[in-house]
């Protein structure tokens, strides 16, 4: 909880705006069918993702605290199937990258 409240902060100090939710991890490796969309948001999630679960769950295992942020890619919002590509959720993690490094920077080194 603390280092929640301190991205928080961090990221207001910058200027990057943060949400919360449920993420729901998913093992992949393909996009999400209209069907899984729907019921993964009836359960009430928030977000879906082949990331960080994995990985919460092996540092946790380990003992560690932890504390992750995801960078949602892909709005999971489509008239038809499958019509974000792999270059499209790249290039929007390319453009959220030097926010999400901020914010890590200035909780590791800024404090």
């Amino acid at each position: 909880k603390d280092l929640i409240a301190k991205a928080k902060e961090v990221a207001k100090q910058l200027g990057i705006t943060l949400r919360e939710g449920v993420y729901f991890g998913v093992t992949g490796p393909t996009f999400e069918t209209r069907a899984e969309y729907r019921l993964i948001r009836t359960l009430g999630a928030h977000a879906v993702g082949m990331s960080t679960v994995q990985e919460v769950i092996a540092a946790s295992h380990m003992g560690m605290a932890v504390f992750a942020m995801s960078v949602i890619t892909d709005i999971g919002i489509r008239e038809e199937e499958n019509t974000i590509t792999h270059d499209e959720v790249l290039q929007a993690a390319a453009e959220a990258a030097p926010k999400l490094s901020a914010i890590f920077r200035e909780m590791i080194i800024g404090s």
